[in-house]
């Protein structure tokens, strides 16, 4: 195993890592990870390719001079240990550095037919957020050498798709014929074909004309759209004016507008200025509104004048959204003032989203403001929501005040005006108390 391959797949892995959690907590959670999912093997949709085994094996104490002699934590653990047991001591290292060599220098050694024993234990350790780049890096590890075996693995023991994209991806990396057969091989039914994935993220950094071929094979989904975002940092490569004619190749318009309102999200991280001169340029308005909140965030970040006469030029639709990214920084740093911005757009400007995040920014240190702003957003139930937040908040803080706030206001929905009544008994308490001191 070439430890540099590892190293080159470890950016990959870390941002992979970080989709699959941000997908977990926003997807209904699966039965359970250990679930079981069958892989068809029926007549001619096995693939033809045997789980290789190393012929060799390694001498007792073969590698501990050499594991030894590059120090560390995890070369002192893995001299010592078999590898089932070294790998549960390197899971529990603290330091991630340590961590990570410990694993890479572990997957150098294994043996083919050792992997399945290995990732077993740690998986059985619990696969949290702090273990998922050590995941990845077995994970790949086992495409790199079994592909077929770390797949049977994955798709018989594992319920969500991170294990069986990462070795579908380290596999097409080196093998994109084998891997993209074996994900072809292995679906059913007319649904987006969610191997297709893991074999579009491993040939992409290769050959992006084949990866965008397979990306367009797919149905609208939202595996083309994990799909599509694991190939923005390869299709950027070759410049932002390359990426968007790129965009202008894909045939499906939904996916041409979707490509473009991630690339615009992405360049706006580095170079606000450009996205917003490149989304005012666009035919595809849709695009360009959805983008805008991005850009509005990025280019306030870098010059928060700069974004609200970039936001205050636009579209009233446009501008909506634009003033929804600008808020947040601005009401962060002078609230008082953000507050009389927003009053200035008010008119043809919808304005519920940008108040909502301006309540979120501002309950804390001015929380009488943020609610005062609640009152004028005209989606009833996002309303009752921020009311319900903002004012628990500041009754939790400052029950007198938020009481007072409540009792002056008029026309208040029923469940704000109780609020105060649903308190903890101490802080009711406390309520009484400041009633009975005026």
């Amino acid at each position: 195993m070439k430890r540099t391959l590892l190293l080159s797949a470890l950016a990959w892995i870390f941002s992979l890592a970080a989709a699959f959690l941000v997908g977990k907590s926003t997807r209904p959670a699966p039965k359970d990870e250990d679930s079981v999912m069958q892989l068809p093997r029926t007549g001619s949709q096995t693939l033809p390719l045997k789980r290789s085994a190393s012929s060799q094996r390694r001498a007792p104490g073969e590698t501990n001079s050499a594991l030894l002699a590059s120090g560390g934590q995890g070369a002192r653990i893995l001299a010592r240990q078999s590898p089932r047991q070294a790998v549960v001591e390197l899971a529990q290292l603290v330091d991630p550095v340590e961590r990570a060599k410990g694993f890479l220098s572990l997957v150098d050694i294994l043996q083919a037919d050792e992997f399945e024993g290995v990732v077993a234990d740690f998986r059985a350790l619990g696969v949290t957020e702090q273990r998922m780049s050590e995941y990845g890096i077995l994970l790949h590890a086992w495409g790199k050498v079994d592909p077929v075996g770390a797949l049977d693995y994955a798709m018989t023991h594992t319920g969500t798709s991170f294990a069986k994209e990462t070795i579908l991806a380290s596999w097409a990396a080196e093998s994109p014929e084998a891997a993209l057969e074996f994900a072809r091989n292995n679906h059913e039914g007319d649904e987006a074909n969610p191997l297709l994935v893991g074999v579009i993220r491993g040939v992409a950094p290769g050959d992006l004309g084949q990866a965008t071929d397979l990306l367009q094979e797919l149905p609208y989904s939202d595996e083309r759209g994990k799909a599509l975002r694991s190939m923005l940092p390869f299709v950027l490569e070759a410049g932002v004016d390359d990426a968007i004619s790129w965009t202008g190749r894909l045939a499906d318009p939904r996916l041409r507008s979707g490509a473009i309102t991630f690339l615009l999200s992405e360049i706006s991280k580095s170079a606000p200025g450009q996205a917003a001169r490149i989304m005012a340029g666009l035919e595809d308005r849709e695009a360009a509104e959805r983008v805008a909140d991005d850009i509005g965030g990025s280019l306030a970040r870098s010059n928060l004048d700069e974004a609200i006469a970039w936001s205050e030029a636009l579209e009233p639709d446009i501008r909506s959204e634009a003033v929804e990214g600008v808020i947040s920084l601005y009401a962060s740093r002078d609230a008082r003032a953000a507050s009389q911005w927003l009053e200035s757009l008010s008119g043809d400007t919808n304005l519920d989203a940008a108040i909502r995040r301006f309540a979120w920014h501002t309950q804390a240190r001015e929380p009488e403001l943020a609610a005062n702003w609640i009152q004028r957003m005209t989606d009833e139930r996002r309303r009752n929501e921020m009311y319900s937040s903002v004012l628990n908040r500041w009754l939790r803080n400052d029950a007198a005040a938020a009481e007072r706030w409540i009792e002056n206001t008029p026309d208040l929905p029923a469940g704000v005006t109780a609020l105060p009544g649903r308190l903890p008994g101490r802080l009711r308490d406390r309520l009484n108390d400041s009633d009975n001191d005026r």
